[in-house]
């Protein structure tokens, strides 16, 4: 839904204002929703009805979440020298508040009821409305003739357009098609067909920078195999289970590691800030991977018993990648968000944003459906049933092949990843999304805008050395 919100603010304004409006009719539909889950007798709520109300609260985060990046990429258009400590900044905050809910959530469901969290957010989502009220967003109110270029703008590049359709559709297909068919084979076969539309179709359209590192976003994500629905089992299966596993208790697992990870990603968004927002891209994005590869490493031996046989507790190692693994998460993730800031076009940012972080985000739904395929070609099947040891015999080997995959892909692939620091611009002011696509090559539509969209970063002032001109954010 998410391009289709971007699309609608950017092209349909409220009172001459793109992200405003849009927010406070989210907060108050979230709002009457939390409410109506937390107040309403059971006997007066029907199944249908909470999930209505749960999809209330889903829109008002969507809509919320992406007018606020779209906020923030126009910011970072204006000053992309600030860039990584803004988003720094936005990264920290968002994790500190989730751990806050992880901590309280538990024990808050446990001593009053499931409903009394839904009456608590509530509060969250209507203070929003202060902020946005007092106008923090700074929003330039917009005249007619403003919307009106905005909007011959957007039928200039109507193939944008077309693609906020088109992820819809897809993310429509993959969702229906996963509650049809249980066959992973059938799900895997679909979500790569879906991935080949949708890589094509972004590459056909959208402007060689963009176009570039969209790619490798989507197949980067698409071949970190998701293996999860196997692990959860090998780590909590109870010894009349798996007698041969770790045999975690829900608490250690859910709680003690939930939280340990959560609190070490605060400390991943203080680290990149600190040393590690001076790199460029593609060091960056490559160092990132051979760690994540290293650390996957070490899943793959203990999924083969390896670490029991070297007398290296479960627990220790466990306790261990928690530690590193949301660390290192966080140095792959800050850059992506970064980047995609900076590729959105002035004028274009909600419905940019969305597309690219949508297409990132399909990627991954894509990749558990695959991780779905290999373990059930493995033979990965647990169920948390008496004595299902043979369920997990070649699981290092599925772990094996989604650790070496992404390394793989990357080193042949690093070509598509801008070379240029996180602080630099990397289109130009009021440039087009579509400017020197494949497409309107072919149509010999955009010559000279292909070589002005290939050429952005040489061209921009910006693209000096961050150090000499003194542009490195500490």
């Amino acid at each position: 839904m998410k391009p289709m919100i971007g699309l609608l603010s950017d092209v349909l304004p409220i009172g001459g204002y793109h992200k405003g409006p849009y927010m406070v009719g989210a907060c108050v539909f979230g709002c009457m929703a939390c409410l109506l889950v937390a107040l309403l007798p059971q006997h007066l709520v029907s199944i249908a009805a909470v999930v209505i109300c749960l999809c209330c609260t889903n829109l008002h985060f969507s809509t919320c979440d992406l007018l606020s990046e779209a906020n923030y990429a126009e910011k970072i258009q204006k000053s992309p020298k600030h860039a990584p400590a803004l988003l720094t900044y936005v990264w920290f905050g968002m994790t500190l508040s989730g751990l806050a809910a992880s901590l309280f959530s538990g024990s808050l469901i446990e001593s009053v009821g499931p409903r009394t969290p839904y009456l608590i957010a509530a509060l969250p989502i209507i203070a929003t409305l202060i902020p946005v009220g007092m106008g923090f967003l700074e929003e330039q109110k917009q005249t007619g003739q403003d919307v009106q270029e905005t909007r011959t703008r957007y039928c200039e590049q109507w193939e944008v357009c077309m693609l906020c359709f088109l992820m819809f559709g897809c993310s429509v297909v993959l969702f229906c098609c996963g509650l049809i068919f249980e066959d992973p084979v059938v799900n895997a076969i679909v979500a790569m067909i879906i991935a080949a539309v949708v890589l094509i179709s972004f590459s056909l359209v959208l402007s060689p920078l963009i176009a570039k590192f969209n790619a490798f976003v989507l197949v980067s994500n698409i071949v970190c195999l998701s293996t999860s629905g196997a692990s959860f089992y090998f780590y909590t299966d109870t010894p009349a289970q798996y007698p041969e596993g770790p045999n975690f208790q829900p608490v250690f697992y859910n709680t003690v590691v939930g939280t340990l990870g959560s609190i070490c990603s605060l400390a991943g968004i203080y680290f990149y800030q600190r040393y590690l927002s001076s790199w460029k891209y593609r060091d960056l994005f490559l160092f990132t991977q051979m760690l994540a590869s290293a650390l996957g490493s070490l899943d793959v031996l203990m999924f083969a018993r390896v670490n029991v046989k070297l007398g290296v507790p479960d627990h220790l190692l466990v306790l261990g990648l928690s530690v590193f693994e949301p660390i290192v998460r966080q140095w792959m993730q800050m850059p992506s968000i970064v980047i995609l800031s900076h590729l959105c076009p002035e004028g274009m940012e909600a419905t940019m944003y969305a597309l690219l972080a949508g297409c990132s985000n399909l990627g991954g739904t894509i990749s558990s459906n695959l991780g779905a395929f290999l373990l059930d070609r493995m033979g990965c099947l647990p169920a948390g049933k008496i004595r299902e040891s043979a369920q997990f015999e070649n699981l290092w080997v599925a772990a094996a092949i989604s650790t070496v995959l992404p390394l793989l892909v990357q080193l042949v692939s690093l070509g598509l990843i801008p070379d240029a620091y996180q602080n630099e611009r990397l289109v130009h002011d009021r440039s087009d999304a579509t400017a020197g696509s494949l497409l309107r090559r072919w149509w010999g539509h955009d010559r000279e805008g292909y070589a002005d969209a290939t050429n952005s970063q040489v061209d921009s002032p910006e693209h000096a050395d961050p150090e000499k001109e003194g542009r490195i954010c500490s």
